[in-house]
């Protein structure tokens, strides 16, 4: 485990922008995964900021909410069509679990069957949320856990529902990529900024367990941490 300890977000951002390209200039062919929040909006905005020429033709977004229509500003899959694709004129295969042909069961499936044909991913851009969830794997997934339907737990509904016009819309389920299929990436670029997050990142990097989805990932032969905490 890497940690870079940075001064501020902005320059958090600028790092992170500055590591992903790294690991997908690497290796050009292989597939990206993305995440999102308002975090990765600025990392999405260093990424153009750097002229980034994407050259693989895959990319995987972590989760989605379950049933949201892709054309909803609300969807995962819509924001990283706008502040990825479309901002880096990226002509590239955006893939997000629960869309499309993801959705149901053997969506899940077919999901993990995409990443594993065309993977591994380069790099993994992850968050972690304030309870601790990584992805939308909340606090007590299985480590072994895969690409699959999950409840989200009532903390981060109450977090997230800020960003619906109306919070009684938000979602209570999503989709999303398991703590093994998250490992699968060659690099694991995890981005943390904020008072918020301590708790959570220095419980799961000192105290690791059951409780705690980013324990999972500890032993990652490349996980990179960029925050502005003392961790």
């Amino acid at each position: 485990m890497i940690i870079h300890k940075v001064t501020d977000r902005a320059s958090g951002q600028k790092l992170a922008a500055e590591l992903f390209i790294a690991a997908s200039n690497a290796k050009p062919k292989s597939p990206v995964g993305l995440a999102t929040g308002g975090t990765m909006e600025g990392v999405y905005e260093q990424l153009v900021s750097a002229d980034f020429k994407p050259s693989f033709q895959h990319a995987f977004a972590l989760d989605e909410y379950h049933g949201i229509s892709p054309e909803s500003k609300n969807s995962y899959l819509n924001e990283l069509t706008n502040r990825f694709a479309k901002a880096l004129e990226w002509q590239g295969e955006l893939h997000a679990p629960g869309q499309g042909d993801f959705a149901g069961q053997d969506g899940s499936n077919r999901f993990e069957e995409l990443i594993r044909k065309e993977g591994p991913l380069s790099v993994q851009l992850l968050g972690i949320g304030t309870n601790g969830h990584i992805a939308f794997n909340e606090p007590g997934s299985d480590f072994s856990s895969r690409t699959r339907k999950v409840q989200l737990h009532p903390e981060t509904i109450k977090a997230n529902s800020i960003y619906f016009d109306n919070p009684s819309l938000m979602p209570t389920e999503a989709n999303t990529q398991g703590l093994a299929t998250i490992a699968q990436a060659e690099m694991l670029l995890l981005v943390a900024f904020g008072e918020s997050k301590k708790k959570a990142l220095t419980q799961a990097i000192h105290s690791p367990d059951q409780t705690t989805p980013l324990a999972a990932l500890l032993n990652h032969k490349n996980l990179v941490i960029v925050t502005d905490l003392e961790i």
